[in-house]
Parts: structure tokens; sequence; C-alpha cells
């Protein structure tokens, strides 16, 4: 999943092939959901979600389906589908897994990473930086999760990152909940993006998974006290 390098929208352009449409439904409800677009407990109703995406009801039905069955979704008893409420137990449970995963992939990255690639990382820790500077939850949430993103994509492990970006969901709609700010200020030389982006350019694969690890440490370490009981 590619998101744009300014992490600041998520149109791209519709296929041709009407066999895609279901496809291409899928990839944008499901980037909506990593970049925090939804709220957990939100109805996403058929018809003015078709609208939006300017598609007809039938693909987006069967992509509404599709993320159901990877649980980034739910049914109502109205059977409309709806973001989930993110459990304590649950939220512990991907985190954790999101954090095996990720750590995979940064050493995978870290060995292979190109200037270029570097280049799109510092793009959107900027934009996690813009939002945060400016006090806005969202655009900070949407930085960070297309930076995290962009990890995912850039790595040769087509499967983990498949799985991270799953993963990352079904954890998009909490961040758009918590209304607040990270407790570290991603502006910091010692915030652990500009560990990650430094171990990076050093292609230091040891460094590189301390620097994501230690981002999930601080992560779980604000996220969990907002979590219900």
């Amino acid at each position: 999943m590619m998101l744009h390098d300014d992490a600041s929208g998520l149109e791209t352009d519709r296929p041709a092939a009407k066999g895609a449409l279901a496809a291409y439904a899928y990839q944008q409800i499901r980037e909506r959901l990593i970049l925090s677009t939804y709220k957990g407990g939100e109805r996403l109703v058929l018809r003015p979600l078709a609208a939006s995406l300017k598609l007809s009801p039938t693909p987006v039905r069967e992509a509404l389906l599709r993320l159901v069955s990877e649980q980034a979704l739910e049914l109502d008893d109205r059977n409309t589908a709806r973001v989930p409420a993110l459990s304590r137990e649950t939220f512990l449970e991907v985190h954790t897994l999101r954090g095996d995963l990720e750590e995979r992939l940064t050493r995978n990255v870290a060995e292979r990473i190109l200037p270029e690639q570097i280049a799109v990382l510092e793009a959107r820790h900027q934009a996690f930086i813009d939002g945060y500077l400016a006090g806005d939850p969202h655009q900070s949430a949407v930085g960070n999760a297309a930076f995290h993103s962009a990890i995912a994509d850039f790595s040769s492990l087509s499967i983990t990152a498949g799985i991270m970006h799953r993963l990352w969901a079904r954890i998009g709609p909490f961040y758009a909940g918590t209304n607040g700010l990270p407790l570290i200020s991603p502006v910091e030389v010692e915030h652990p993006h500009m560990k990650l982006l430094e171990a990076f350019r050093r292609r230091d694969a040891g460094a590189a998974v301390d620097a994501i690890r230690e981002d999930f440490k601080q992560a779980q370490f604000w996220l969990e006290p907002l979590l219900p009981a």
C-alpha cells in the first residue's frame, strides 16, 4: 500500500477494469482506517461511502465484507459495517504483534534502503512534526501512520508488510479517538523516529531495530492509560 509522500490525502487514480473496483475500494477504505479517518464505533453506511469513493455500491459492499472478514470492521444488528471499538485486550494484542512485525520489517529495510526512500520517510516524519506543532492530533496521527506504512512498503517482505497493514487498520481508529498528542515531541533529536532515520542513513540494522522497539514502548506508555478499563 503506497500512501502519498505528503500524507495529505487518499485520492488515487481509479482502475479502469471492473474487476479491480472492489480491490480499489478495499484499498481506499483500509487507508482511511489506517490514517485515522474513522473512529471506533463509527458506522460506514454503504451508499454515502460509495458516493465518497465515486463508485457504485456493489464493489464497495465487497470491500466492506472483506474488511469484516479481516476483523478490521464488524457488522451491527442492522447489517451495517461499523468500526470496532478497541478494547484494552485487543489493543495490547495488536500492539505487541505490530512490534514484532515492524522489527522484522525495519531490519529488512535497513539492509537495503535507498537515499530516495529515506527522503520519503523524512517527509512523512515532517508531516508528523507539523501536526504536533499545530496541536492537531489527527494530522499528527496521519503523519505517524504514513511513516510506519512507508517502512513496510520499502521492505522486500511482502507477506509480513500485508499483515502489518491489516493490523494498522485495527489501530488507526483508536488514534482517531484519542484526541491528544504523543507525550514525546517528534522534533526532539532523541525521538525514536529521528534515531531510526539516522540508523537508516548508516544502514545500521541493529540500531534501527533498537529505535523501532523504543518507539513502540513510548507509544504504549502514552496510549495504554487512554484505553477502557
